[in-house]
Order: C-alpha cells, then structure tokens, then sequence
C-alpha cells in the first residue's frame, strides 16, 4: 500500500473505537449528573437525620464531590481522546521554542510563504494556534476563529494578571479595557516587567483596535496576503501593527503540499514559546491533547553550543503533561544551517539524544534527525518521511494501548465507587417494618379504647340532659316573643278610614290588615331556625372535638368544630362504607323551624285569617276594626308561647338521637373496628407524628437506596461498554 492508503486505513480503523468511546463518554455524563444530584440527596439527608449524630457524621464522610471530580477529569481526559480517534486526518504537532526554524519547516513541508506562515529573524512570528491540512488542488484557503470576549478575558488577559499578581482583575473585557491597568507590584524582576509591558503596550493600550473582533463570526480566506495579518505578528519600530491577530484564537489553513501522496496528514502550528507572551504553555497542551497525534521537536543550536538548556527539557516535560507514550509519539530534529555551520553542534546533540549515557540529557524520543528544515527536500524525505514510518508501525498499537489504560483508569475508579456504594447503601438506619406495625397495632389499641369511652361517654351526657329544655332554642323563642311584642304596628284609625275609603267597604279594609298581620307575626318565628342550628352545631362540634383531641384525629384536616365533621365525610373512601355513612348522617343533619314548628305556629295563627276571625258587627267602623285587630293579634301571640312550650327539648333529644346513630355507624357495626384500623393505617404519618417522623424517615431510605441503585447500574452498563471496547 502507498502511505496515503496506510495513513487512510489507520484513520478508519479509529472509527469503531471513537463510536465506542463515545457511547462510553455519554455514560460517565450521565453517571456524573447522578452523582451531583445523589450530592444534593445526601445534604438533604444530612438535615433530615440531623437529631442522629452517627448517621450525620456518616454522611458527611462520604465524599462524592471528589469521586464526582474525579470522573469529571477522567471524563475530560476520554473526551479528548475520542475527539482524537473521530478525526479524518492524523495530526503532527510541530513545536519548538522562539527562533528554532519551526515555521522554516513548516514552510517547507507545506509549500506555504512567509505570507501565511511568517519565518523571520527577531521577534517571535506565529500569532495563534494553526492547524495546516494537506489538500488537492491550488488553493490555499484559511478558516479563522476569533475569542469571545469570555474566552479572551478567561484565556489570555487573566494568564497575566495571575502570573503578575495584579489586582483587582477584571471581571469583563470591558472593565479590563476601561480601567486603568494595576501597577506592576515589584519592578526588580526584568522579566516580570517585559511580560507586563507585552500585557500594557500590546492588548491594554490597543484594545479599541481588536475589540471589534471579539466575537466575530469566522472568516475564510483565500488571499495569502489577507491570511498573513491573521497569523502573523507583524511589528514596526518594535510596535505591533496589526492588533486583529491579538484576537486570533486559531487558524485552519489547508492547502496542497508539495508531497502529494502524503495523503491525509495534517500539520499542527503552535505559538513559540521564549516570549513574554503568556497563554502559549496552554496553548501548546491544548493543542497536544486534543488535536495531536505524533510530536517533531524543533531544536536549532548555534554552531559554538552544542548543548541542551534547561528550556529545552522544560518543553518536553510540557508535552509529556499532554500527549501519553510521548517517547514513542516523538522524533527530534536538529535543524542544521544550509551551510552547514552548525552541522558539529547538530551532531554532537544527536549523540547525546541516541546515548544510553546516564550524564546525558534524557529526552526520550524514537529517532532524533538531523535536516535542514529551510530544504524542502529534506524536510519531506528525512524528517516526514520518518514520521510516516513510524505512524505506520506504531499509532495504532499507541490508541489501542492509551485507550485501553484511560478505560482501566477508569475501571478502577468505578470500583471504588461501588466500594463505597455499598458503603452508603447501608449509612442510613434501618426502618424495621415489622417494628412499626407492632407499633401502629400498639397506638391503634389505644386510640380503640378512647374513641369508645369517649363516644360512650358523650352520649351518657346527651341521655342525661335530652329531656332538658335546650337554651338555644328556649333563648331563641324568647328573643321571637319578644319581637313580637315589641315590635308590632297596628293601623291608626286615619290609617283604617284611608284604607276604606280606598277600598269602598269596612269589611274589605278588616280582611287587609287581617292578613297583613297574620303575614308579619309569621315571619317573626322564621328566626327560630338560628336557635335550632346552633344546637345541632354544638352537637357535632362535641363529636369533633373528641376526635380532635381525645382521639388525635385533628391531623386528617385542619377544619374543626362541624367543618370536621364535613370534611371526614368528603373525605373518607367508598371503600369504608359505615365509616362513610356515620359521617355523612352526622354531617347531612340539621334541625329547622320549617320541618319541626312552623305547621303548629300555623294553627295558632288561624285567628288571624279573614274566614275564621272574629267577625266586625253590623255597623262597625274604624274603632271597630282597630280593637278586633289588636285583640286577634295578642291572642295569636299568646297562643303561640304555648304551643312552643312542649318543643324546648326537641333539639337536646335529636342531638341525642344522631349522635347515637352516629356512634353505632362507625363503632358498632360489623366492619366498624376493621374499617378503623385500615384508614387509620394509610393516615397514621399524618396523624401521629411519631409515625409522621418514621413515614419522612423510610421515605428519605427509600430515597436514597433508589438512587444509590440508579447509580449502580449505570456502573455496571459503564463495565459491560468497557468490556465492549
């Protein structure tokens, strides 16, 4: 096969694995949310046992913030590497530190001019992040990505802040490009003062000239010359000219390289590090961990120092931090000078890197190269040419193998989790549910014995005084008397003459005032109803407050007196039926004046209807009819306090009455005693607030066995994908 072909068949055989991390990756997001929200259980456990002292302190062990951080960071770590293994491209890291020849290689490889990827002497040259993509074709095309203003803040301002420790930091671009900039805390270190001046005359004095890319949609671009003041830095007279690279987060450039059958290799550019610009240490893991699969090391030494510095393994340490198997991931190039100037140096650094010598500097790479990167010839056959080779020979055998040690990581870290799961299935104290039947069977007993005794006892009471005149309704009565003697408006004779002169006949004007005041003294004793309500009220208010209180029924509702009653009787199930049924009689029952008097308070007003009133005597006139009125009208009245003499028990034998009906329809029919203890069970957490604690107490285990057993099998679908992979 041509490399093209190999590079092709090691990116589809990732395929399978990326699909497969992937559906691993949903897992563990999912695991994770659980735990957060198996956190929050836990803290409202914490409350709910707070009078437990061992089973809070229990609780407050279990760290599953730390577990759940952990899995977050594995979860980072896997998520990267999927992104890794779904690219259609393997991707070469290129990095080296300032003036190396980094873009001089890069040039090389790609066919790209200074135009695109800027290779001068002085300053560093490469502004951001650049990924370069082989593509057929003649165009050069560029694809650039701009900072939000968070991710500008978050990533490149604050860095400096926090290296210099500046304060106040900014809590927004804007408060960063509005405010003055903080004073430099110490002016002895030069290098501290070089960073802050990059941070003062670079991205705080000319904020107003990039501000407006912030947040821009990206660009594509097809003009070298355009794509240059993207990627490069360019300065004048020591100041940096064109400020929109600053807002630069990367680059996508695809392009034919002078290698057509290269096939699908992409090359990944990152910032030189050397600097005073902060941000590029980030950069560089970023883009290894994500992006890279194979690593060139860049170093150019001078033709009189043939010797590694401490930056130079300062910059592998780097890489390591990002790339697993980096020995194995990475070659070296020495780049030597076209005229072979430092071509001794570039040997005798090669020596040492190929050296088993425990003196010599350990970079461990698998081969170290020596080529002139400023060639594109060699550049092609000695430096990609050995990168392909060993991207045959070993990626996959490396994705397989960091794969596979990412998903033991996390193995591992899934079985301590069900350690401790178990651990927490058994934190929470045990609700013996045999122990709270014996304990309901206990309380209902008791509540047995009083509701008995206390009906029992109401109902003694109610026989004693049944035959006892009831005060409501004798007070009432009195009160009617005496509005009807009180009140009470006979016709003055000029009122009797108008009448009849109106109606053209004594008789005639006699039958009016006649029914009128028939009509008045009947309405009268329609107060009576007030009197017999209050009594039937007080009846069931009785029955109430001894469920209320005797018996500790008030938890079944908040309504009390009669409501009480109403509310049981709505309330209770159809399956209960004497239950039911003794309360809705209770509830339905009422005394009135229309059902139980009103018929006899008629009777004794016949005196005052026309046919059967005295009648006027022949010739009678006005004075006539006044004294026949006002002697029919006492007499009615009169007639009518007798009457109601023998109804002033009435009301204390029907409250005796229902309440006994009552009392047999919920404690002496068949099913009474079974219904009782059936309701009362289903009701008891709302009752008795011993109960009401246990019921909040199982309820908060079931709570969290639930979960714990949500969590748990996520675990185990999590092991049968690791299985799968």
């Amino acid at each position: 096969m041509t490399k093209a072909q190999d590079i092709s068949a090691i990116i589809a055989q990732r395929q399978p694995l990326a699909k497969k991390l992937g559906e691993i990756e949903t897992r563990l997001e999912a695991l994770c949310q659980s735990l957060g929200r198996l956190e929050q259980e836990r803290q409202r456990q914490i409350q709910q046992w707070s009078g437990d002292s061992g089973t809070t302190s229990k609780l407050k062990n279990l760290k599953l913030t730390e577990f759940e951080q952990r899995v977050r960071e594995e979860l980072t770590t896997l998520h990267r590497l999927k992104e890794r293994f779904s690219r259609n491209t393997l991707n070469i890291g290129v990095i080296g530190s300032m003036g190396q020849g980094k873009s001089t290689l890069l040039q090389s490889l790609t066919g790209l001019t200074n135009q695109v990827i800027p290779a001068f002497p002085g300053k560093a040259c490469t502004a951001a992040r650049s990924k370069i993509s082989h593509q057929d074709g003649q165009i050069t095309e560029a694809r650039i990505e701009f900072h939000s203003r968070d991710s500008f803040l978050k990533e490149v301002i604050l860095p400096y802040y926090d290296k210099l420790g500046l304060e106040p930091k900014p809590s927004s671009f804007e408060a960063f490009a509005s405010s003055p900039l903080p004073d430099l805390p110490s002016q002895d270190d030069t290098t501290q003062e070089n960073i802050y001046n990059r941070l003062k005359n670079d991205y705080h004095r000319h904020a107003d000239q990039y501000r407006e890319y912030l947040g821009r949609d990206g660009l594509r671009l097809q003009d070298e010359s355009q794509i240059s003041s993207y990627v490069a830095q360019t300065y004048e007279d020591n100041q940096l000219v064109n400020h929109q690279c600053l807002a630069v987060k990367s680059v996508e450039i695809s392009c034919p390289f002078p290698v057509q059958e290269i096939g699908a290799i992409a090359l990944i550019d990152v910032p030189g590090l050397g600097d005073f610009r902060l941000g590029d240490e980030s950069l560089v893991i970023e883009a290894l961990g994500q992006e890279v699969d194979f690593i060139l090391f860049i170093y150019k030494p001078s033709k009189d120092r043939s010797q590694f510095e401490q930056r130079d393994t300062q910059l592998y340490n780097l890489a390591s931090q990002a790339l697993n198997n980096l020995s194995r991931r990475s070659i070296f190039v020495l780049n030597v000078d076209s005229n072979g100037q430092n071509q001794d140096s570039c040997r005798s650094l090669k020596q040492d890197l190929d050296s088993l010598d425990s003196n010599a500097v350990i970079l461990p790479v698998l081969e170290s190269v020596i080529a002139d990167c400023s060639s594109p010839e060699e550049a092609n056959t000695q430096v990609l040419g050995t990168v392909l080779n060993h991207l045959r020979t070993n990626v996959t055998e490396l994705d397989q193998a960091y794969a596979q040690e990412k998903i033991t990581s996390l193995e591992s870290s899934l079985q301590a989790l069900q350690g401790d799961l178990e651990a927490a299935q058994s934190i929470l104290p045990e609700i013996d549910s045999d122990e709270i039947s014996e304990k309901y069977d206990e309380k209902f007993d008791e509540f047995w014995e009083t509701i008995t005794n206390e009906l029992e006892e109401l109902n003694k009471e109610l026989i004693k005084n049944r035959d006892t005149p009831d005060e409501n309704l004798k007070s009432q009565i009195e009160q009617v008397l005496a509005n009807c003697r009180e009140n009470v408006n006979f016709p003055s004779l000029k009122e009797i003459e108008r009448l009849r002169n109106k109606k053209g006949a004594y008789a005639d004007t006699y039958t009016a005032y006649l029914q009128d005041l028939r009509t008045s003294l009947s309405l009268k004793f329609l107060e009576m109803d007030e009197g017999l309500k209050k009594t039937i009220e007080a009846a069931k208010a009785n029955v109430a407050n001894v469920l209320i209180h005797q018996c500790e029924l008030g938890g079944l509702t908040d309504a009390r007196g009669s409501a009480f009653i109403t509310d049981i009787a709505q309330e209770m199930p159809e399956d209960y039926v004497e239950l039911k049924t003794g309360f809705q009689i209770l509830a339905e029952f009422t005394l009135s004046y229309r059902g139980l008097i009103q018929h006899r308070i008629r009777q004794q007003l016949d005196g005052l209807t026309p046919d059967k009133a005295y009648p006027l005597k022949e010739g009678a006139g006005a004075e006539d009819i006044s004294e026949n009125l006002e002697t029919l009208y006492w007499e009615a009245v009169y007639n009518c306090e007798n009457s109601l003499k023998g109804f002033f028990v009435e009301p204390s034998q029907a409250s005796f009455a229902i309440v006994e009906e009552f009392s047999d329809r919920i404690l002496r029919a068949k099913t009474a005693k079974t219904d009782w203890k059936k309701f009362l069970r289903k009701k008891r957490h709302t009752i008795w607030s011993d109960f009401g604690k246990l019921q909040e107490q199982s309820q908060a285990v079931q709570g969290w066995v639930r979960q714990l057993n949500s969590i748990r099998t996520e675990v185990e679908e999590l092991d049968k994908a690791f299985k799968n992979l």
